[in-house]
């Protein structure tokens, strides 16, 4: 067969170019593989903290000097957004200029900007940011994605366990070790074991047909690519179907890596198994009150069940056996009627057909059905017949020779109603299939015939029925032990004990009250969370390199192990996931400090030292400031690992201080702000752009952690067609909650999000695109939560600003949402809106009917002050961090 020339000289070229960068990595290993050493900062005449001076140097072959320091307010905005995702108020401002001030006299305006920094790292909303950060990296959704996209409502309790570990400042290397292996840990919490959920973030596929074990592969294959990504910047996934064509990594290390992790009991099962019920803070308190109150009435049960009163009891229950063997009661068979068709359950369990109306003739047709014996329906086996929405009656006679009493068992699918020797003694509806004891019912047995007639109501599916008749509420081993004499074995009058605590009359209230407080305490578990564990000894899998990547085409065997171009694997540590997080978090790893502060310096700046935050490999870009890179990493793990310290060494440096104002030179030099000769400036992200615009409006809630919930969006996104669930708005401050919490479903993601470059989360996202549309601007004009906030801010400003005239309002709110004060052409140019907009409501108001004139004007205020604040809302200083 001929080749295709231009193919093959393709082919020739990539195994060149493969060629090439193996010789050159054997000769010097590529920069990212070597040893992190804590270089030694130049001297520098600008700037106080080290990172300063690595800055500084790097600019001087450009000819770039850096910019003057930003404004107060620049600043301040700047800093608090990076790290709470929230603007800072007016007040806030005030506060911070009245601080600086101050500390001019008294130490020194840095002081000032050390005070803020040090309040915004401890605010709940600081956890929040940095929780909205890691989500996208643990691809975290509210459901479980492909096709189906079943929904998994219990993540957020995961969630939660990101807030708090940022709350408290976990050291980000724990951090790691918990949510790769905290279930390996030596006497691991709860907690710990929750951690794991970060890789149970993973995709399940529930549609019909489909192979589990591909899928269970798939979720391992994830795992391993997602580690390698987020911690080392490495394009592992590459070698899965053959070995990386340009990095050092060859597919047998892949599944080696694979191994680690293919020892988890998941297996893509649609329950998500296994999980782990975690309760809140508050669920373990209200738990721990209930078992209070349990113990007391558990107490009060044990000070009535005495001795005396379990052998009182059994000797009355001896005496109802007694009269029930005597009356020898012999039953008929079933007569059946029906099914008879009805509009739902509820229309057949209320509709009154001839046998309850008319009573039972069985020789005659009722309401066009003749009865018909079914000698097959044998008692204490539940029988079921087809016939959704209908009705079926039974009826049988039960002959006794003496008086007694008898309890009959009952079940049914869907309703019951039953009569007994022509009186209706229950009626009762709760969905379910039929089965034994569903209902018990005490009746007296009269010498002679008996009658008892049921009535069977069934909503969607087959209908079905259980009886049986026995002489009390105990089963046959209880009957023996109250036959026997009142000699009794230990064991025997145990079990009678535990009989009567569970039948006796005088106990029944305690035993709702009981049963009412398991039953609550059964609801207080927590949420049942997807976590990892590991597969006992005796069922452990043997991983294989898969050829070609299919999971179908095993090769040869592999044990766990770690890339030769990293650091070896200790030879004493244990070859699992707990093994492999400490080894990927050591000290000597080259890569896991690096990549990690390069991914904090690009939520700060913009765009990392090395820009390519996914590949820290031969096709990824070479840092800027490789030396900067190296002093941050070792500074990283230098603080414990402290994420806190970190972003405040970042954010209190000259370099992040500087203005965002691009300088003519700069422009031409360095445009996208490479050698950091100023500030960033950055699009924000579409979580905090949302929680921006309901903080300077005042209807941003406070509410931290729980449940996601589901905030306005537009009719018909989001379909369910394999279930009943449906976007249910979320009422009061519940809409207004940051965005951090809005449910994600991965087929369905908010749209909203979406257009400001969100992602639907399916895998790992490392690194969002920033786009700039027509589009966004139409949202931030008509979204629901934008125009929420745009009319209650318009609110505000006539309420609230105390102003007379439409200049004060405006200043008032240009000043709540950019802290600063309108130049005179923005000034003239809302104000001119404003007035616009108050004449064309102020005549269709007047032109109204009986229009009150107060009323007329006061609401044409807030027309004019709505279109005001939508304008502000949408201007590019607001969307943009400066």
């Amino acid at each position: 067969m001929m080749r295709h020339p231009m193919r093959s000289a393709s082919r020739l070229a990539v195994a060149a170019f493969a060629l090439a960068a193996s010789v050159i990595a054997q000769a010097a290993p590529h920069w990212a593989y070597r040893p992190i050493t804590r270089p030694t900062p130049p001297r520098s005449t600008w700037g106080t903290a080290p990172l300063d001076a690595f800055v500084f140097a790097a600019m001087q072959p450009h000819g770039l000097q850096p910019s003057p320091a930003a404004a107060p307010h620049e600043w301040l905005r700047r800093v608090t957004l990076d790290l709470t995702g929230l603007p800072p108020t007016p007040a806030e401002l005030d506060a911070f200029l009245a601080d600086s001030a101050l500390g001019s006299a008294l130490d020194s305006a840095a002081d000032a900007r050390e005070r803020v920094v040090d309040r915004l790292l401890q605010s709940p909303a600081y956890a929040e940011r940095w929780t909205a950060w890691w989500l996208d990296l643990a691809r975290y959704a509210d459901s479980q994605g492909y096709e189906k996209d079943a929904l998994r409502p219990t993540m957020w309790r995961w969630r939660d366990w990101v807030l708090d570990a940022f709350a408290r400042d976990l050291p980000f290397d724990q951090f790691t070790i918990e949510q790769l292996a905290g279930d390996l840990l030596p006497d691991a919490t709860d907690e710990q074991r929750l951690a794991t959920s970060f890789h149970r973030q993973t995709m399940c596929n529930t549609e019909g047909g489909t192979d589990n074990e591909e899928f269970r592969t798939a979720a391992v294959v994830d795992r391993v690519d997602t580690t390698m990504s987020v911690w080392n910047g490495s394009t592992l996934g590459c070698a899965q179907c053959h070995d990386h064509k340009y990095d050092p990594f060859t597919q047998k290390e892949f599944f080696q890596l694979f191994a680690f992790f293919d020892q988890t009991e998941d297996q893509d099962s649609d329950d998500d198994a296994p999980v782990l019920r975690m309760p809140t803070s508050a669920q373990r308190d209200a738990v721990a009150a209930i078992d209070r109150e349990l113990t007391e009435l558990r107490a009060g049960i044990d000070a009535v069940a005495t001795e005396q009163a379990v052998d009182a009891w059994a000797a009355e229950q001896k005496r109802v056996l007694a009269a029930f063997e005597a009356a020898k009661a012999v039953s008929s068979p079933w007569q059946v009627l029906g099914p008879i068709e009805a509009l739902d359950v509820n229309d057949a369990h209320k509709a009154v057909w001839a046998p309850e109306r008319d009573g039972v003739h069985l020789d005659q047709e009722q309401d066009g059905q003749r009865w018909r014996a079914e000698p097959g329906y044998t008692d204490g086996v539940v029988h079921t017949w087809q016939g959704a929405k209908s009705a079926v009656y039974l009826h049988r006679t039960i002959r006794a020779e003496a008086a007694a009493t008898a309890l009959l068992s009952l079940g049914r699918d869907d309703a019951i109603k039953v009569w007994w020797n022509g009186t209706e003694v229950l009626a009762h509806m709760a969905p379910g299939a039929a089965a034994a004891d569903q209902e018990r019912l005490t009746v007296a047995l009269q010498p002679g015939d008996n009658t008892l007639l049921l009535k069977i109501s069934n909503g969607g599916g087959p209908g079905g029925f259980y009886f049986a008749m026995r002489a009390g509420p105990w089963d046959d081993a209880t009957a023996k032990l109250v036959a026997l004499p009142i000699f009794r074995t230990q064991e025997q009058q145990a079990a009678l004990r535990r009989a009567f605590l569970a039948q006796a009359p005088e106990l029944a209230a305690r035993r709702e009250a009981l049963a009412a407080l398991q039953a609550k305490r059964q609801e207080l578990r927590g949420a049942a969370v997807p976590i990892l564990r590991e597969l006992p000894n005796d069922k452990r899998r043997t991983t294989r390199v898969h050829r070609r990547g299919s999971f179908l085409d095993q090769g040869d065997v592999v044990t766990a192990d770690t890339p030769k171009v990293l650091p070896p694997f200790a030879a004493d540590a244990p070859r699992d996931r707990l093994g492999f997080a400490r080894w990927l978090m050591s000290p000597v790893h080259p890569l896991t400090a690096r990549v990690l502060a390069n991914r904090i310096w690009s939520e700060l700046f913009g765009q990392g030292l090395v820009i390519t935050l996914e590949d820290f490999g031969v096709q990824g870009e070479r840092p800027s400031h490789p030396e900067l890179l190296d002093w941050l990493a070792s500074e990283f793990m230098a603080r414990g690992w402290s994420l806190r310290q970190l972003l405040r060494t970042i954010v209190l440096s000259a370099t992040y201080g500087q203005s965002a104002v691009q300088q003519a030179h700069a422009r031409e030099v360095d445009p996208t702000n490479r050698w950091l000769a100023r500030g960033p400036s950055v699009r924000l992200s579409a979580e905090v752009l949302r929680d921006q615009a309901l903080a300077v409006s005042g209807l941003l809630s406070q509410k931290s952690g729980g449940p996601s919930v589901m905030p306005p969006q537009p009719e018909g996104i989001w379909l369910q067609p394999y279930s009943g669930d449906r976007w249910t708005e979320a009422k009061d401050d519940d809409r207004h909650r940051r965005a951090l919490y809005t449910f994600w479903r991965r087929t369905s993601p908010h749209p909203a999000m979406l257009v400001f470059d969100m992602q639907s989360r399916e895998a790992c996202v490392l690194r969002r695109q920033r786009t700039n549309t027509p589009l966004q601007a139409l949202v931030l004009w008509n979204e629901p939560c934008f125009r929420d906030a745009a009319l209650t801010l318009g609110n505000r400003a006539v309420t609230e600003s105390k102003a007379m005239d439409a200049v004060g309002m405006v200043r008032w709110l240009w000043r709540q949402c950019l802290l600063r004060e309108p130049t005179t052409t923005e000034e003239q140019a809302l104000t001119a809106l404003y007035t616009a907009e108050l004449q064309r409501e102020w005549q269709a108001a007047s032109a109204a009917p009986k229009a009150n004139a107060a009323e007329a004007a006061q609401w044409a205020n807030c027309v004019g002050m709505h279109a005001v604040a939508a304008a502000v809302l949408s201007l590019d200083e607001f969307v943009t961090k400066r």
